[in-house]
């Protein structure tokens, strides 16, 4: 009922909803949905939403990652992330996160044993996705396509699985592409395993100081690096030059 709501932008379910799904209103449920007393002329109805759209997202990943009748996940995976609306975004990071080993373990005390079938074809999936998207960042939405598939990528905290996807990648760039500072620490997680990344370029990527900071672990990475026309102020150059300054540096030119 979760991922259907997902898929057709729907927060509010009914009694039909519920008995459809094989639920019925209990002291279980209330844990996951509010229940709301809806007005129409004269009648009243209660419907039934869930207390926050992330926790609606959450619970959808939750119920496709574990259903023994999920089908093919990946089929599933790259039909959703084929929608250009941005409806499965947070679902996809949410079903990638699910295949990392610290989830499986946290979780899997109170929800049993993951579906390893599921967590590999989930893995090959980001994979997949990952090596699609990284040749092709000419247009503004290849870029961003490129950075949400980073996004499942750092949510399966697998530094292996980074290195795999990325260890062919020279060149990364978002140019002209604005950058939020989970943007930029997501960046530096999938770029500090790899050490094949020799092009950097962000320039135009409105990152200020707070993102450069959470850049800062992966800077020293790459052999040219490009921050040109960022809001960096002298707290960032500081930043820069504490890259340029690591003993591991590899920095041949900086824009």
């Amino acid at each position: 009922m979760a991922f259907t709501g997902v898929a057709e932008k729907n927060i509010v379910f009914t009694d039909e909803d519920l008995i459809k799904n094989n639920l019925q209103p209990s002291q279980f449920l209330s844990g996951f949905l509010m229940e709301l007393l809806e007005r129409e002329g004269s009648a009243r109805s209660v419907v039934y939403t869930f207390p926050h759209l992330t926790i609606q997202e959450f619970v959808a990943a939750l119920a496709q990652f574990m259903s023994s009748d999920r089908g093919d996940i990946k089929t599933l995976l790259f039909e959703a992330h084929g929608m250009t609306d941005g409806r499965f975004e947070v679902f996809l990071r949410f079903v990638a996160g699910l295949s990392s080993p610290r989830a499986v373990w946290i979780l899997g005390e109170f929800l049993g044993k993951f579906p390893n079938q599921t967590i590999c074809r989930v893995i090959d999936w980001v994979k997949e996705e990952v090596k699609r998207r990284a040749g092709n960042t000419r247009s503004e939405a290849g870029k961003r396509s490129l950075l949400n598939t980073l996004h499942y990528l750092f949510e399966s905290q697998n530094p292996l699985l980074a290195q795999q996807t990325l260890g062919y990648v020279e060149t990364l760039s978002f140019h002209g592409l604005g950058l939020t500072p989970i943007d930029c620490a997501v960046l530096s997680h999938v770029i500090r395993p790899c050490d094949t990344i020799k092009h950097l370029d962000l320039e135009s990527c409105s990152i200020q100081c707070e993102g450069l900071q959470r850049l800062g672990p992966a800077l020293h990475k790459c052999q040219e690096l490009r921050l040109g026309r960022n809001d960096l102020g002298d707290s960032g150059v500081k930043l820069v030059s504490a890259a340029l300054r690591n003993p591991g540096c590899t920095i041949q030119m900086l824009w």
